[in-house]
């Protein structure tokens, strides 16, 4: 039995273990951040229902459609780093198990093709957890976007509400 042969063998999944690692815990972060937006537009929708009466109905109807709007579409990018997590988490796993049967190859030769399934098996949930990471990063500007239409209608109403009387005038005097 080389010692060294079986050291080096098993140590590569654990380099991809700590590669996985990485992602995950930026994944944590950023699903941590998503949760924490998702409370705030609820908190801000519930506020916004206490004061119903203190705002103009237009822009209460507004707001309301893009509060909620954006908790489905931030609720669905929380979804995505879930399954990137799960799948992230599950490479982790075939790769310790990759490590360990490659240890073990040199008492049983037949193990040798549990360690590559494994390791076959970690790389495609690893690619697959980067895909969902990578879907998600996709989505990260839908949230900014219908705020900048929420913010751009809110304007227009308000211009064309002070606008309106200005137009009047001018178009009296003339």
């Amino acid at each position: 039995m080389d010692i060294a042969h079986v050291f080096s063998v098993s140590v590569i999944p654990v380099a991809l273990v700590s590669a996985c690692g990485l992602v995950t815990l930026a994944l944590y972060s950023r699903l941590g951040t998503i949760l924490a937006r998702i409370r705030a537009f609820y908190q801000q929708k519930i506020e916004l229902l206490k004061s119903l009466h203190e705002h103009e109905v237009v822009e209460q109807h507004l707001l309301m459609d893009m509060l909620d709007s954006q908790i489905v579409g931030v609720t669905e990018k929380a979804k995505l780093i879930q399954k990137g997590l799960y799948c992230l988490l599950a490479a982790m796993v075939a790769f310790l198990l990759c490590s360990l049967c490659a240890g073990a190859t040199e008492l049983h030769q037949w193990v040798g093709m549990v360690a590559l399934g494994m390791g076959v098996l970690g790389m495609f949930l690893f690619l697959v957890g980067l895909g969902w990471a990578m879907w998600e990063l996709r989505l990260s500007l839908t949230p900014l976007e219908e705020e900048s239409a929420y913010l751009k209608a809110l304007t227009a109403l308000h211009l064309a509400k002070s606008q309106g009387g200005k137009r009047l005038r001018i178009a009296e005097r003339a």
